[in-house]
């Protein structure tokens, strides 16, 4: 019995600003446009495996979902990523398919991001090491690394004489992952949704 596995991903942008402590939160001080799309494909297809194998299928980073992420070079965006199945694959995505070992297969999913010019570079690629046990994570990281220097003073406010598109950049974030040992299954085909939210810090 065969299993098609795949896993789509949903992208929700909302920005916001939220002020902390002794922190500048350029945020405050204007409403900065952000852009966010899927560079080569919204899916990632861990193709058929069979009940009971034992196999595994990997996604390697070369072959990952990627996101760009564009907006202005100086300014941290916050990445936060959940998942439908908390660490799973479930039968037909159901969600009253969890913790049902015969409905639902263990996903690890992994995850890099590059914020140098001229990317996306893999090589580059610095991976995020935080992701919970339900493949979620928020990382925190600015549109342009900044290499080895401070943050920039705070920008100046969006006028209408001001060009968003001079000070803007893209950063790139990588999904991928692996579906380790598949055990005795119920046939059918395995999803959960990837949710995607991006904010400027």
């Amino acid at each position: 019995m065969l299993r098609s596995v795949f896993i789509t991903l949903i992208i929700a942008i909302t920005c916001h600003s939220i002020s902390y402590g002794q922190e500048i939160d350029f945020g405050d001080y204007g409403n900065y446009n952000l852009s966010v799309g899927v560079l080569n494909t919204n899916t990632l297809y861990f193709g058929q495996l069979v009940s009971g194998s034992g196999t595994s299928s990997t996604i390697p980073i070369s072959s990952a979902s990627i996101i760009y992420i564009t907006g202005v070079e100086y300014i941290d965006v916050i990445v936060d990523v959940t998942t439908s199945g908390q660490g799973n694959l479930l039968l037909n995505g159901n969600p009253a398919h969890i913790g049902d070992s015969q409905k639902s297969l263990p996903f690890n999913l992994q995850a890099a991001y590059a914020n140098n010019k001229d990317t996306p570079n893999i090589g580059q690629a610095k991976f995020i090491t935080s992701i919970t046990a339900n493949n979620s994570f928020t990382k925190q990281f600015p549109i342009l690394e900044r290499q080895n220097r401070p943050p920039g003073p705070p920008p100046t406010p969006p006028t209408n004489a001001f060009d968003q598109s001079k000070v803007e950049d893209t950063a790139y974030l990588y999904l991928y992952g692996s579906i380790p040992n598949v055990g005795n299954v119920d046939a059918g085909s395995y999803s959960s949704q990837i949710t995607i939210t991006i904010n400027y810090d």
